[in-house]
């Protein structure tokens, strides 16, 4: 996946949600609120709270949907990850 956006972060109404095909390590980060993260194939879902990060390992269709009002930080597999983003 090669993933460009002109701001790396996103904001998401409850409920909306948006999807990564072929993603496999990148880096999903809430900034604010919580997302609930779901990948082809993995039989568990994921919930990720403000702060916390999560890392695709799967390829195939990841499906990314905020369960409140959220900011989503967005860092390819390749894109060096900033101590303040850690």
């Amino acid at each position: 996946m090669n993933l460009r956006l002109e701001s790396p972060v996103l904001s998401l109404e409850a409920g909306q949600l948006f999807t990564l095909d072929d993603a496999r390590g990148t880096r999903i980060q809430s900034r604010e609120g919580t997302l609930w993260i779901t990948e082809e194939g993995e039989p568990r879902d994921f919930v990720v709270g403000p702060g916390e990060a999560f890392f695709v390992t799967r390829p195939g269709r990841t499906l990314v949907q905020a369960v409140a009002p959220a900011r989503v930080a967005l860092r390819g597999a390749t894109e060096p990850i900033a101590a303040n983003d850690a």
